[in-house]
């Protein structure tokens, strides 16, 4: 799956990874990846994806604060899961 953050496609990958105490995903800029825990179910995946998202938005837009403020991230990641639905688009269909 790719998301666009700001216009610029950030590859989702799901893999375990060292993520650091209490959280499922990490976004990294530079390689324009969110990477999420696999072992969860897939509201809780699709949660994960928008707090990244929201990280990859303030930090994009310059509001360094915001995007290491977690309390914020979370609160307006789980706003816009609860807002939107996610669907999986195949990326070859482009």
């Amino acid at each position: 799956m790719t998301v666009n953050i700001c216009g610029i496609p950030h590859k989702v990958i799901e893999a375990k990874d060292n993520y650091d105490s209490g959280h499922c995903g990490l976004i990294t800029y530079g390689k324009c990846e969110i990477r999420i825990e696999p072992d969860m179910v897939e509201e809780a995946k699709k949660e994960t994806i928008c707090h990244e998202i929201i990280h990859g938005i303030f930090t994009h837009l310059g509001y360094m604060d915001y995007a290491n403020n977690e309390q914020l991230v979370q609160a307006l990641g789980n706003a816009v899961y609860q807002s939107f639905d996610i669907k999986e688009i195949d990326d070859d269909s482009k």
